[in-house]
């Protein structure tokens, strides 16, 4: 049985970048993280091992440092730990930011701002919490919760691009005021590429990621509109069965995956 790893799977700047900035704290005593750093279960459960907190309301914390996550949040949390004298370290990706100024711009020049994705990620509302009346849509079905008038869209970064796409060509069909920006990180763009070629060549693909992360679960639901696909967190969770009768299995990983829990998955499936 032939088992390929997608050119491009598990983690990308952003998210190795966030990882490095708290592994760089020294003292980890009164550390706490604003939210999950990354969404990857694993990772998580070895910060807490070294004492990092993970905490859902910058108001519990009293003194100490706040670690911002990679997903970001609005302005005024930001300003809020300054005003406790807390000390902050801000690993919001900088494509992340990106898209927190491109839709203050748009704001700013008159725009009705709309953001394509997952109303609940933290992403997402991190966006919104800068802006004073974006309209948040996520399907068809939400293209009547956008006021007429001048548009701008933005989208989460770790969006599906076809289904970005299909949106803003479903608005133009009715306005010609839209404006729109192409905010999906190229890294996402390319895990979602490489694992749909892949999916177009395997028997069987087998995504990796947290059952908690949106750009995993895009993944998933890509590589299923192609071939059988199977979605796990560790190699703990795979399945003799699944593999029965197959040549050629594919492995793609989300943003967030670590390495070692690809190897474990790869070394696993290997062995079956």
């Amino acid at each position: 049985m032939k088992v390929s790893l997608a050119s491009h799977a598990g983690f990308c700047f952003g998210v190795k970048r966030a990882l490095e900035s708290v592994q760089n704290i020294k003292d980890k005593d009164d550390v706490y993280i604003l939210g999950e750093l990354i969404h990857n279960p694993q990772e998580i459960e070895r910060l807490k091992k070294k004492g990092i907190k993970i905490i859902g309301n910058i108001d519990k914390i009293k003194k100490g440092t706040v670690v911002i996550s990679a997903h970001g949040v609005p302005d005024h949390l930001i300003k809020k730990a300054a005003k406790k004298r807390l000390k902050v370290i801000d690993t919001t990706c900088p494509l992340v930011t990106k898209v927190h100024n491109i839709a203050k711009d748009m704001e700013k020049k008159g725009l009705n701002v709309v953001i394509f994705g997952d109303k609940n990620h933290t992403e997402v509302k991190g966006i919104k919490g800068n802006i004073k009346n974006a309209v948040i849509i996520n399907n068809y079905s939400d293209l009547n919760k956008i006021k007429k008038g001048k548009l701008g869209i933005v989208s989460q970064t770790t969006q599906d691009t076809e289904k970005y796409s299909n949106i803003i060509n479903k608005i133009k069909e009715k306005t010609i005021n839209l404006k729109v920006e192409d905010t999906i990180c190229d890294a996402t763009k390319l895990r979602q590429n490489s694992s749909r070629e892949l999916a177009k060549r395997v028997d069987l693909m087998v995504v990796i990621g947290g059952y908690n992360s949106a750009n995993t679960k895009r993944l998933a639901q890509i590589c299923s509109g192609i071939v059988e696909t199977r979605r796990i967190e560790t190699e703990d969770e795979l399945k003799k069965r699944w593999f029965n009768g197959k040549k050629h299995i594919g492995v793609t990983a989300g943003a967030s995956t670590p390495e070692w829990v690809i190897n474990n998955v790869m070394k696993k499936i290997g062995g079956i």
